[in-house]
């Protein structure tokens, strides 16, 4: 296994880039996104165990409804739950911890699958979407984070 990561790493850097591009496919809508493949992406999701992509709130507009996407920090708060038809997402709590933020949380969903384009195509329906509530990179290069787990 240590094998082929470091084999899939090697390409990605001769290459010079690690982006490749994401479509996200839910409830009929889809959403095409550049994204980073990211070795430190080990995020599951506590439940199923599923890889959670992470991806920039901004990006998901047109996928997901407006309302949820603008009040993300008080659905994380559990203070706008009883207002909303956020149940019918069925939105995931993803705690993680990182780099500045040992207690974390996220909220995710389930698409109905995605596709992800590198030098193949991987199409997966066992992933969840974490959205991030802020920007990955200041120069916009990219709005995802997708783990190495993902293109097995």
């Amino acid at each position: 296994i240590i094998s082929i990561i470091a084999q899939i790493i090697k390409n990605k850097y001769e290459k010079k880039t690690m982006i490749c591009d994401l479509e996200i496919f839910y409830k009929g809508n889809c959403k095409k996104i550049k994204s980073m493949l990211d070795t430190g992406n080990l995020l599951k999701e506590p439940l199923t165990k599923a890889d959670v992509i992470i991806v920039e709130k901004e990006s998901l507009y047109g996928i997901i409804n407006k309302e949820i996407l603008e009040n993300i920090n008080e659905i994380i708060k559990g203070s706008w739950l009883e207002d909303s038809n956020v149940h019918s997402y069925k939105l995931k709590v993803i705690p993680f911890s990182s780099l500045g933020n040992e207690n974390g949380i996220l909220i995710g969903f389930k698409p109905d699958y995605i596709k992800v384009y590198d030098e193949e195509e991987y199409i997966r329906n066992d992933v969840i979407i974490g959205i991030y509530n802020g920007k990955l990179t200041k120069n916009g290069m990219y709005s995802g984070l997708i783990g190495l787990g993902i293109l097995n």
